[in-house]
């Protein structure tokens, strides 16, 4: 992600830097490589559609995501997103949802026309760029769902075991030393 943004720093600076230059020079050619500058650019956006991010204080009780406790075992323990169906877009890449947004002690009414889809621990992906932020890989999900007997748009709950989320915050989320660098003690 920070090359990205490096990229799309250095790609900006230098559009910027022929057109000024040719606005200085009265050049023409300055013109012309400036208006390159745009196809350079592109490549280097973020892009902000392939990706979801739940906030339920501002999605007004389309969404919730709510802990369920059990007595007996921590391990047991799930997290519950409830949301509306057609609040997840499905054909985005990633649902990030964050940590800190989780309710416990709620009651959820049961509804016998829910849907549900559990989310395994290798469709979980921490974010790096924000603090206790967890993706879903949407893909991954609705490949499973070809051998439901519903379909996307009817699910309403995605259900999310504790200790797979806890594990994933235990895995060092710092990059790898480079190689013939060494690791002080």
């Amino acid at each position: 992600m920070k090359s990205n943004k490096f990229g799309l720093l250095i790609s900006l600076l230098l559009f910027l830097i022929f057109i000024v230059l040719s606005l200085l020079f009265q050049s023409i050619t300055y013109l012309y490589i400036a208006s390159i500058g745009p196809l350079l650019i592109v490549p280097f956006l973020p892009d902000f559609r392939s990706n979801q991010f739940i906030n339920p204080n501002q999605a007004k009780g389309a969404v919730r995501l709510i802990k369920m406790e059990n007595a007996e075992a921590a391990d047991s323990d799930l997290l519950v997103i409830l949301f509306e169906p057609g609040y997840v877009k499905w054909k985005r890449g990633k649902l990030f949802f964050n940590l800190e947004d989780v309710m416990k002690d709620v009651y959820v009414k049961p509804n016998p026309f829910a849907a549900s889809l559990t989310v395994l621990k290798y469709d979980l992906q921490y974010n790096a760029n924000k603090k206790n932020w967890i993706g879903i890989n949407l893909t991954q999900l609705e490949q499973r769902t070809t051998q439901l007997s519903y379909t996307t748009n009817e699910i309403n709950r995605l259900v999310i075991r504790m200790s797979d989320l806890n594990e994933l915050l235990r895995l060092p989320q710092t990059k790898p030393t480079s190689a013939g660098r060494s690791l002080g003690a």
